[in-house]
C-alpha cells in the first residue's frame, strides 16, 4: 500500500480563519488580543542621572521593574 501524500490543502484544518478576499479572516474581538483597558500607548521621558538613580532605588526596594514604578508615579499624579 502506498503512503498517502499530504499537500498544503490536506494539511489545512477545517474551520480555520483566513483567506485573501476582503472581509475574510478572524472577526475582530474574537481573539485573545489586548483588552480595551490595556496599556498600549508609549511615552518617552527624559530623566537626569539623579532622577534615574532615585527611580532605580525605588524600583529595587519594591522589587518591580523601573518602567512599572515610573508608570505608578505617572498614574498617581494623573489621579488614577
Amino acid at each position: 500500500m502506498a503512503a498517502r501524500k499530504t499537500t498544503k490543502k490536506a494539511a489545512k484544518k477545517k474551520g480555520t480563519w483566513g483567506g485573501r478576499r476582503p472581509g475574510a479572516g478572524r472577526p475582530k474581538g474574537s481573539g485573545k488580543g489586548p483588552s480595551p483597558n490595556s496599556r498600549r500607548n508609549r511615552v518617552a521621558v527624559m530623566l537626569t542621572d539623579a532622577e534615574l538613580k532615585t527611580l532605580q532605588g525605588q524600583a529595587r526596594k519594591k522589587g518591580l521593574p523601573i518602567s512599572t514604578v515610573a508608570y505608578q508615579y505617572i498614574a498617581k499624579s494623573l489621579g488614577r
